[in-house]
């Protein structure tokens, strides 16, 4: 008889070894769980940091690419308009179309 009740208060002792080695496992899974929410939450932050860093640059960008623009349009704007050459006297395109005329009406050469 005692060696059938020490046999059950081994496997009283083996079942409450079990027992809170699964409650250890539990307690370990949450806490595993609670860091990687903490990394998450941090990774978010992080992650909005980098945009709204890139943001600013982007328009930092714009601006300097518009002031530039601006500027080149303010030194055309500024600036003389070439002159154009003057139109050749009605002497010299007759001259030009009678010698063109005749280069490609005349003979072979």
């Amino acid at each position: 008889m005692k060696a059938a009740a020490d046999n059950g208060r081994g496997v009283d002792d083996a079942m409450n070894r079990v027992l809170a080695a699964e409650e250890a496992a539990r307690e370990a899974v949450a806490g595993c769980r609670r860091e990687a929410e903490a990394i998450v939450a941090r990774a978010e932050t992080e992650a909005r940091a980098i945009s709204l860093r890139a943001e600013r640059r982007i328009r930092a960008a714009r601006g300097i690419a518009d002031r530039g623009v601006e500027r080149a349009l303010a030194e055309l704007g500024a600036s003389e308009p070439p002159e154009q050459p003057a139109a050749p006297a009605p002497q010299r395109i007759e001259a030009v179309v009678a010698w063109l005329a005749g280069e490609l009406t005349g003979p072979a050469s």
